[in-house]
């Protein structure tokens, strides 16, 4: 393509993750529809709901519970895979701190490890926090189940 036609980097890392998560939630989103029993459709019809307040009232709130986990699943894998805009040329959070090693103003014997360390951290982190706020979910949504 002319380069005057080339899309920046940013629309293309931002397309390429939004298409990439889009397919993973709308494969969540259709198991947790497939979980719901027959029988609810079927009650919602012989109440003489219509097919839009059979889905708002009786099919998406248990759909939806049931999904949060694994919504949540996806937040967190989503979150490590940022990485994956580095395949288009953009900077992202691990490519800054190979960048900051390869700089002759910061080299040294240290640098490498406390940088990916960091990032490790860094990581480590937000997904344990995202893993807790999933799991804090879970049993608060789940609270009615289970007695």
């Amino acid at each position: 393509m002319p380069p005057a036609w080339s899309p920046d980097k940013l629309i293309r890392a931002l397309v390429g993750v939004a298409l990439f998560s889009a397919a993973y939630m709308a494969e969540v989103v259709r198991a947790g529809l497939q979980a719901i029993p027959k029988g609810q459709w079927e009650a919602a019809s012989a109440l003489g709901l219509g097919y839009w307040q059979t889905l708002r009232f009786i099919v998406l709130p248990p759909a939806l519970r049931i999904t949060i986990p694994n919504i949540l699943n996806n937040y967190v894998s989503l979150f490590k895979d940022t990485t994956l805009v580095s395949i288009v040329g953009m900077l992202d959070f691990l490519a800054t701190v190979e960048n900051a090693f390869k700089d002759t103003v910061w080299n040294g014997p240290t640098i490498a490890p406390t940088g990916y360390a960091f990032a490790a951290l860094f990581y480590f982190v937000f997904c344990f926090a995202m893993s807790r706020y999933q799991a804090a979910m879970e049993r608060r949504l789940g609270r009615g189940r289970r007695r």
